[in-house]
């Protein structure tokens, strides 16, 4: 599954995708606010492996992308196209009534240059005109103003705070939860 942005291309990991994958997830800087990471070599096998297994599932209640650059978009092996390695991830996952959980995460080289917002905006978009989700929230501690900002930045609103939300490194953290509906 593949979606596409002006300049991104969303796609389904592939096996190949190892390294890019721990390259990016490995960064302690990527992962301060998140509850997972920095990943070891077999974290990222295990993060790999569950987005293989997720395209299996039906239904489906989960969908996680490869984020590439679409610029990089070749023949590969004769095989149609392939894109670049990733340098970052994007998700949604699905719950039982209507509702939708964005996540996402960029390679730190490549933050303030709006993949996360492009990404996180293609997913809400699909979300709601594939899968006729009824609501997508997302969360993000309240010390990650460049999180918040690309959520407000793909129509999200802030909703609550949400106290001692995550377990964080040994200690729990708020969350701030955004959400947005349909219009």
């Amino acid at each position: 599954m593949e979606l596409h942005t002006p300049r991104l291309l969303l796609r389904s990991y592939r096996r190949g995708d190892l390294a890019a994958v721990h390259r990016f997830a490995s960064d302690r800087r990527l992962t301060e606010y998140v509850e997972w990471g920095p990943n070891t070599a077999q974290d990222s096998r295990d993060f790999l492996a569950a987005c293989l297994a997720e395209t299996q599932q039906d239904p489906r209640r989960a969908f996680t992308f490869a984020i590439t650059a679409s610029d990089t978009v070749s023949d590969h092996d004769g095989g149609g196209p392939a894109a670049g390695p990733p340098f970052g991830s994007v998700g949604l996952t699905l719950d039982d009534a209507g509702t939708g959980e964005v996540g996402y995460v960029i390679a730190a080289d490549r933050w303030g240059c709006g993949y996360a917002t492009e990404a996180a905006a293609a997913v809400v978009h699909f979300g709601f005109t594939v899968l006729g989700l009824d609501r997508i929230r997302a969360t993000c501690r309240p010390g990650n103003a460049a999180s918040s900002r690309v959520l407000e930045k793909t129509g999200m609103a802030l909703e609550a705070r949400l106290p001692a939300h995550k377990l964080i490194r040994g200690q729990w953290e708020d969350s701030l939860l955004y959400a947005i509906s349909p219009s």
